[in-house]
């Protein structure tokens, strides 16, 4: 079928980079010879290994590395690959340098999940780069302008919902566990990174009310970062006692414990907890920021919520209580739409198109 170049130069693993992992293997599978371009100093590096696909180290040390432009211009002549794909900036630009002036070059890929209102560099027209992948049409919109002149399309990431359906019934980590089976209440629950733009705080506002009318009410915040001002603020509300703060190795299990799942972003290029958990047919209830409005129709598949403001959130959060059968009927229409839309085998059709066109 062809051999394609993943390249990554991030030293951590997020969403982009479990991705690119998942779309070796299904490229494998489908008969395409694979190869990751990574340090060896990169979270990836070791995740691939682990995965047995097959890994190239090259450091990547700036974006304009020569033994890394001289390594990747050596593969490329030797192996003749239909195309590279290229997800951070040191990665492109490396790349890009490589393949200047080798004639019959592969297909130039670049792939963007993240946006910045920088003002665009007029080079960037004459960047041997063939077409920019994205997860969203909002995202299109956005980095249209920061690539001018070049094909914008749209590639919605692949959800391994045969996975998360095997680990359903995972046990969950002991202290969830123990927290979960100390209460009777209902369960909102939260996935992801503990930034600024994720919009914890506008919950725990929102939570300080709700328990009023919802004394038993509990929170579930799970993933990884700086906690420190999270706690702060559970504490100066008073609410430890309705929070479990964590990370978890399957969040499948997780999710199936909650009743919502609530995703109030302020920046969000398409998210991926909302679209898990609607493949479980968990109710979700999303900001109407970024990417997010494309995964969920309001009223049909979930509820959006217009406003970041917390008074917004807590009449979203105690409907969506009030009325259970609603929205858990909503998250059956949701599981179907989702499982379509977003399945790891449409993503690889689409991948597949995009490289070998």
């Amino acid at each position: 079928m062809g051999t394609v170049f993943f390249l990554e130069s991030s030293k951590n693993m997020g969403g982009q980079e479990w991705q690119l992992l998942q779309q070796m293997e299904s490229l494998n599978a489908r008969g395409f010879t694979t190869h990751l371009f990574c340090s060896a100093k990169g979270r990836i590096n070791d995740e691939a290994r682990a995965r047995g696909l097959s890994v190239i180290n090259l450091s990547f040390r700036n974006s304009c590395h020569l033994p890394t432009v001289r390594g990747l211009r050596n593969e490329i002549k030797r192996q003749r690959p239909l195309a590279c794909i290229c997800h951070s900036g040191h990665d492109a630009n490396n790349l890009c340098i490589a393949v200047l002036t080798l004639l019959n070059r592969p297909k130039i890929i670049r792939s963007r999940t993240y946006y910045t209102n920088r003002k665009p560099n007029p080079l960037s027209r004459f960047l041997p780069i063939d077409l920019v992948m994205v997860p969203s049409q909002f995202m299109a919109e956005k980095v249209r302008p920061q690539f001018p002149g070049k094909q914008i399309e749209v590639v919605y990431p692949g959800i391994a919902f045969e996975k998360l359906d095997r680990e359903v019934n995972l046990p969950l980590s002991d202290s969830l566990a123990a927290w979960l089976s100390e209460g009777e209440g209902d369960v909102i629950i939260q996935l992801g990174m503990l930034r600024e733009e994720k919009g914890h705080g506008i919950i725990l506002a929102a939570l300080s009310e709700l328990v009023l009318h919802w004394p038993n009410l509990r929170y579930v915040i799970a993933g990884g970062g700086n906690a420190e001002p999270l706690q702060k603020d559970i504490a100066s509300r008073n609410l430890q006692q309705h929070i479990w703060m964590g990370e978890l190795s399957s969040v499948a299990a997780a999710l199936k414990c909650a009743d919502i799942l609530v995703m109030p972003s302020t920046r969000e290029p398409l998210g991926m907890a909302q679209i898990e958990a609607l493949g479980l047919a968990v109710p979700v209830i999303i900001s109407n920021e970024g990417g997010l409005p494309e995964t969920v129709q309001d009223g049909v598949t979930g509820i959006i919520v217009s406003s970041s403001e917390p008074h917004e959130w807590v009449k979203a959060i105690d409907s969506a209580l009030s009325n259970k059968g609603v929205i858990r009927a909503y998250a059956e229409v949701g599981k179907k739409d989702v499982r379509a839309r977003f399945g790891r085998d449409t993503n690889t059709e689409n991948l597949i198109r995009i490289v070998t066109e």
